[in-house]
């Protein structure tokens, strides 16, 4: 499946700009490739502009994609220098074969699975009973095997006790971006998408939402990592420490993340 660059710069202009305004005075050596999953792609822009403004002179290119288009991306050997990611399984196994550096595995924040729509009429604060509704004709979600929300959302219809009235009903996209696209459309009826798009541009304010249960599912464990490509690029080590930093973690938690919690992780 083809990286979704496209996909990303229509959702988040910014990013395009920012980085042909950013590459007209950069230098080479402080060029930095991140590649990002949809629902970490809003918070990078911001993170981005963070990173330039304390790095002038920074080019900072965000290549978008699924977990499964990073991953195959990153060991069939694209030059991307850091991975944000929606688990911490990918950048475990990158580690693990030597195309990633373990010791900089970084925890970014849990990610939370909201019940949203678009389509007037439905209400999703009527909770487990909007599952099983008859005017309830379509549930999009991300693919389960390209996306960890995707195998999120499974779960947490397992937790709701909602599996057999909705599973019939579900229509996977090939990425968070795509089914939450559906919802905004009305192509799908309601949508389980992460949180953090809710707060994104373009979906921002759009229909109503509600954040499902915590209980009902484990959270996305958001994380970055260093590839061994990007192991030698000084600006990749630069932006990990500054994603420790008070300021990134402020912007992760507008971006509608939790604070990473090490029991959780």
């Amino acid at each position: 499946m083809p990286l979704r660059r496209a996909l990303l710069g229509l959702l988040f202009p910014i990013t395009v700009f920012a980085t042909t305004l950013l590459a007209t005075t950069a230098h080479a050596a402080d060029r930095l490739r991140i590649a990002a999953v949809p629902s970490m792609a809003p918070a990078a822009v911001t993170l981005n502009a963070a990173f330039a403004k304390a790095h002038p002179g920074s080019t900072i290119e965000i290549v978008g994609g699924t977990s499964a288009d990073l991953g195959a991306a990153i060991e069939k050997g694209d030059a991307i220098d850091l991975l944000l990611a929606d688990d911490e399984a990918l950048p475990k196994r990158l580690a693990s074969s030597g195309l990633a550096d373990g010791a900089t595995l970084t925890r970014l924040g849990l990610g939370r699975l909201a019940l949203w729509t678009n389509t007037p009429g439905i209400n999703p604060g009527r909770g487990r009973s909007v599952f099983a509704a008859q005017y309830v004709n379509q549930i999009a979600m991300a693919d389960a095997a390209t996306s960890p929300y995707g195998q999120i959302a499974l779960s947490a219809l397992d937790g709701l006790g909602v599996s057999e009235g909705a599973k019939p009903k579900l229509k996977a996209y090939p990425d968070d971006v795509a089914a939450a696209k559906a919802v905004q459309d009305k192509a799908a009826d309601i949508g389980l998408v992460p949180f953090a798009l809710m707060k994104a541009p373009g979906f921002d304010g759009v229909g109503i939402y509600i954040l499902l249960p915590g209980g009902t599912y484990e959270p996305a464990r958001h994380t970055a990592i260093v590839t061994r490509s990007g192991n030698a690029n000084a600006a990749a080590k630069a932006y990990l420490a500054f994603l420790a930093s008070p300021e990134a973690r402020a912007i992760l938690a507008a971006a509608g993340f939790d604070a990473p919690d090490a029991a959780t992780y």
